[in-house]
């Protein structure tokens, strides 16, 4: 291949828990079916090749992103992963350096995993496989896999004008992926980590594992190649404040920021540089170790993983853009083989491809008409399967009810049978033992009765085999019910599960199905072969009982041949003396034929002895073909026992997966009906949402409107061209200042509106946990609460829009000239002088202020101390005498009088004060102690202290001030219009409020005027119905309800008053 884009997966990760505690919100959108990313509330979106949401599994991220690439590792081509992103958006999470259980593996070990199950596959090729892995700490390159110390395991970086060489490098042989992943264990444990504020385990170093393929044909070694699998897992950017790292952590995130600057830097120079366009490999030894990864000889992924907390939005932003740049850089990868190897390859190849071409246009097949006919054939015919494969499944699990019901009846027949066979030879014997001694009756009676529990035995063991089969055919009645009863419960399953879980399904019971009736045909085989043999011993038996009746001939033979061996013996001696006396001839004759004819007979029963000794040794091998064949019967039957059990386990099993399953359908169904019920709430709390709060977001109303006004400015300034004169730079720098001040400010108000979002997000689940606390409360937090949500993304879409990264780095680019320069650094220096000689007015003006309230405020005791020891005098006064009642309308008066003259003095302390600490603190912020005046009043008096503000001396109109009332004039105008302007037929206005009109919401207010009769306020709640109340300076105060919320602690918002 000539040139290949680098690939870009971008990788959301889900919100952690201390996001979730904070409140934050997702700031990124993934649009469905596209790989594309929008940032929320802005017009920003980035395209790429694969973009993964933050459900996304390992599996599904691997199978998708990376298992591809891992077939160009066998065609000779090196491959490079890399991760990159902010610190804990979960890189290592998805490479896999911590290789962990299964399912949450990352991309190492299953890419290795993968890579060994080629090789086994690929019988007729050799392969050789090395593994090294190395870490770039503080600059510093490590071997993980050496067995040396840590300060002795430094490599070093060396270049042969070709390629990048690590001298030194440990890699290691490996034959097996588990050989492999070892090594990732090793090296993983050596790796250097440390703990963060937002990462408890983050990675503080940069990590490259390589696997180098060395392969060809077992038959042809001119197909050799070698193929370098890189995957690097890159140490998080991360900024200190976040991170809150300090000491050794805050060098190490220095050193890691220096690395990725320069990756940075050489994406950008690879993305937007021209052809002859200068690329800072050698800026760092990271940019060095990934250079033929970028832009060089490589198949390259990179994994770009962000943050979707809206906290975290710059990163990723910055992440985003790197990615983006990364999608343009173009690689060069060939296959790594000898040159000659490489061009004879590729003949060959393309004469294969012509020669397919050939075929393709001679022989076009073009799809039957009757596809769609066979199809529902097809379909047809699988359902009928499924039910012939039902009713298999439910007579196979009443052939297995039978097969036990048949083996307990064989069982208990063979006891039976065992049993009245020693029934019989004890009855025997004991009808021999009466007939020879009929007086033992008592020892016959016993006999008798042993004989009788016998055969109650055998009545016993009947009864118990007869329950067994009994239970066993009630169980077969249910197993029959509940398959009836799941009919329709399938229905509904094929109703609402996907084809996928259905086929699932099928291919499990079709696969059940089968095993068990492969079960049934070893039974039946079997019980085929148990009948064989049974039939063989039986006729064995039966000619065992024949060569019993032999041995009884041959008995007796050998008594004859005794008998007429001592007759013969008898006649030869008689013989013998008959010559010996010369007796009479014919008597010697007769004997002696007589002896001839005993021989004879003699050796005719000697053969026949031989004859039966032939039968003997024939009946002891039938015995003992019978006892083979016994101990072969035995075997089948428990082998058939086994099967039976086998396949009633098997049956038990699969209906209990299904009773499982069809629970676990039901759970869902429960499940998605309280998601249902979920989300009708949540619309309906999201329905209140839009018309509750609108006075509270004048803040950031305020801030966006500046911010706005300046990003206006700053594209109108763009169009101009820029003159070197000293207006024009002035105008330009002021704008430049007041957009840099502007997003300070934004920032800083946008830290403080997560800060309150982060607490209110706390107060909230404690609410939800506690069961005491109204739903009123809980709903109002929420509403706060996504006013905060509001309110963070539109001062971030203002923040975004203001762009600047990008600006920082052009905005000097303006000034072209040196005079223009030195213009710019003078009234730069002026800017600076001015504001360092306002801030020391502020301070000084501040330190007197905090005087005069030290002093006012030890005056404010002093009264206390007074008016406290003048009650006590009086009662005494009071309690002593009762003479002076003639005094009493004189002292009461005077009385009153100093009374109204502390009142007066109080009044005027509390108006000075608070406003001075306010103008104060709008200067500089401080933690200033809130005072509470007590009232001097007596309980009695109800009378309020009013606020003001035209007849104050110390009171000022400031800038800021203007700003707000014209911003409240501007944006309130026409929601007063709206909802609290009426006239009435002679031309008055009237106001429609709801409240108690104390603030400028109120139309009569806001026009000076007193509420009238015409107004629809409550009358009795209004305070617009008095005067003195026109001139107070309440258009910031809470109302009564949101003081009431304050005092509650459910918000804090300071008043914006000048």
């Amino acid at each position: 291949m000539n040139e290949d884009a680098v690939k870009v997966a971008v990788r959301i990760r889900p919100l952690i828990k201390s996001e979730n505690e904070r409140g934050c919100q997702t700031c990124l959108d993934v649009v469905p079916g596209e790989p594309q990313i929008v940032v929320c509330n802005t017009a920003k979106a980035f395209t790429f090749n694969y973009v993964f949401p933050p459900n996304a599994t390992q599996e599904e991220f691997y199978n998708t992103a990376v298992k591809s690439m891992v077939q160009n590792i066998f065609q000779g081509y090196n491959v490079t992963i890399l991760a990159y992103g902010q610190t804990g958006s979960g890189k290592t999470h998805s490479m896999g350096t911590n290789y962990i259980e299964e399912e949450d593996m990352g991309i190492i070990p299953r890419s290795v995993n993968d890579i060994f199950d080629i090789i086994s596959s690929k019988e007729d090729w050799s392969f050789k496989v090395t593994v090294s892995f190395m870490e770039l700490y503080q600059e510093q390159l490590y071997d993980l896999l050496t067995d040396k110390q840590r300060n002795q395991s430094i490599v070093e970086i060396r270049d042969d004008g070709k390629n990048i060489k690590i001298a030194g490098l440990v890699a290691k042989e490996v034959k097996t992926a588990t050989e492999a992943l070892n090594c990732l264990t090793q090296g993983s444990l050596g790796r250097a980590t440390g703990a963060t504020a937002m990462n408890a385990q983050s990675s503080r170093s940069h990590a490259i594992y390589t696997l180098c393929v060395y392969q060809h044909k077992k038959n042809d070694l001119n197909t050799a190649t070698t193929a370098k699998f890189h995957l690097v897992d890159l140490a998080g950017s991360e900024r200190s404040k976040k991170t809150q790292a300090t000491g050794e952590r805050f060098k190490e995130g220095v050193n890691i920021n220096r690395g990725l600057l320069a990756l940075g830097n050489v994406i950008s120079q690879l993305g937007e540089g021209g052809p002859a366009a200068y690329v800072g490999y050698r800026d760092s030894k990271l940019t060095r170790l990934l250079q033929d990864s970028l832009g060089g000889n490589s198949i390259t992924l990179m994994i770009a993983c962000v943050s979707p907390a809206d906290y975290n939005l710059d990163e990723t932003l910055s992440t985003l853009r790197y990615a983006d740049r990364a999608c343009k850089i173009k690689n060069k990868p060939v296959v790594n083989q000898d040159p000659q190897i490489a061009e004879i390859n590729r003949l060959n190849k393309l004469v294969q491809e012509l020669k397919l071409a050939l075929v393709d246009n001679e022989i076009k097949v073009s799809c039957p008409l009757e596809h769609q006919e066979l199809q529902t054939k097809n379909q047809c015919l699988q359902k009928k399967i499924r039910d012939l494969t039902e009713k298999l499944n439910s007579n196979l699990i009443e052939a297995v009810v039978m097969y036990e019901r048949a083996e307990l009846a064989e069982q208990a027949r063979e006891k039976i049978q065992t049993d009245m066979i020693k029934i019989l030879e004890e009855s025997k014997k004991l009808l021999d033992d009466f007939d020879k001694d009929p007086n033992k009756h008592n020892e016959h009676r016993s006999r008798l009765e042993a004989l009788y529990l016998k055969i109650l035995d055998i009545q016993n063991d009947q009864k118990k085999t007869s329950e067994e089969l009994i239970k066993i055919s009630s169980d077969n009645a249910n197993t029959f019910t509940i398959n009836s009863e799941d009919d329709p419960e399938q229905m509904c399953m094929d109703e609402v599960c996907s084809p996928d879980s259905l086929d699932d399904f099928h291919e499990k019971q079709e696969e059940h199905t089968l095993l068990q009736a492969k079960r049934n045909d070893e039974v039946q085989n079997i019980n085929k072969e148990l009948a064989i043999k049974e039939s063989l011993i039986h006729q064995l038996l039966k000619s065992s009982s024949l060569t019993i009746d032999y041995s009884k001939e041959i008995q007796e033979m050998e008594q004859e041949i005794k008998t007429l061996q001592i007759e013969k013996e008898e006649l030869l001696q008689a013989l013998q003396n008959v010559q010996a006396n010369n007796a009479k001839s014919k008597l010697a004759e007769n004997r002696r034929k007589k002896v001839q004819e005993l021989e004879k007979k003699i050796t005719e029963l000697r053969r026949k002895i031989s004859e039966q000794d032939r039968i003997v040794k024939t009946k002891e091998k039938q015995d003992q073909q019978i006892r083979n064949l016994s101990n072969e019967m035995h075997v089948l039957k428990q082998t058939r026992i086994k099967l039976i059990r086998q396949m009633r386990n098997e049956s038990d099993r699969f209906t209990k997966w299904k009773e499982s399953k069809e629970k676990e359908l039901n759970r869902l169904k429960n499940q998605n009906r309280k998601q249902m019920n979920e989300v009708t709430r949540l619309k309906l709390w999201h329905s209140k949402q839009e018309t509750v709060f609108k006075r509270k977001m004048e803040e950031a109303f305020a801030v966006n409107k500046r911010l706005k006004e300046a990003l206006d400015l700053q594209k109108r300034v763009r169009k101009e061209k820029m003159n070197t004169n000293t207006d024009k730079i002035q105008n330009w720098l002021t704008q430049e200042i007041e957009i840099s001040v502007s997003t300070i400010d934004a920032e800083y108000s946008l830290e403080k509106l997560m800060q309150d979002r982060a607490s209110l997000a706390c107060m909230l689940e404690k609410f939800q946990n506690d069961d005491d606390v109204n739903g009123t409360k809980i709903a109002e937090l929420t509403e706060f609460l996504d006013l905060r949500n509001t309110q963070i993304t539109d001062l971030q879409q203002k923040i975004v829009e203001s762009d600047q990264e990008s600006r920082a780095h052009t905005r000097w680019q303006k000034v072209h000239t040196m005079e223009g320069a030195k213009i710019a650094l003078e009234l730069l220096f002026k800017h600076v002088t001015e504001s360092r000689r306002k801030q020391c007015v502020k301070e000084y003006e501040y330190n007197e202020l905090q005087g005069q309230y030290e002093l006012l405020q030890a005056r404010l005791n002093e009264y206390r101390v007074r008016e406290k020891e003048r009650r006590m005098s009086k009662q005494l006064a009071l309690n002593d005498t009762h003479n002076i009642k003639e005094y009493e309308s004189e002292d009461n008066s005077k009385l009153r009088e100093k009374l109204e003259f502390y009142k007066q003095k109080c009044e005027e302390l509390e108006h000075t004060l608070p406003r001075k600490i306010q103008n104060k603190e709008n200067v500089k912020p401080k933690a200033v102690k809130d005072v509470q005046v007590e009232d001097i009043q007596s309980e009695t008096d109800d009378s309020t202290i009013e606020d003001d503000v035209e007849k104050d001396p110390d009171w000022t109109r400031t800038p800021l001030y203007n700003r707000i009332r014209n911003l409240l004039d501007t944006t309130k105008s026409s929601s007063l219009d709206r909802n609290s302007l009426k006239r009435t037929s002679d031309g008055d206005a009237k106001c429609n409020c709801k409240t108690s009109c104390a603030t400028r919401i109120c139309r009569c207010r806001k026009n000076k005027i007193i509420c009238g009769n015409n107004c629809k306020c409550v009358e009795d709640q209004c305070q617009n119905r008095d005067k003195r109340n026109l001139n107070r300076t309440l258009f910031m105060d809470q109302s009564k309800e949101d003081e009431k919320a304050q005092d509650d602690e459910f918000l804090k918002k300071p008043r914006l008053v000048e």
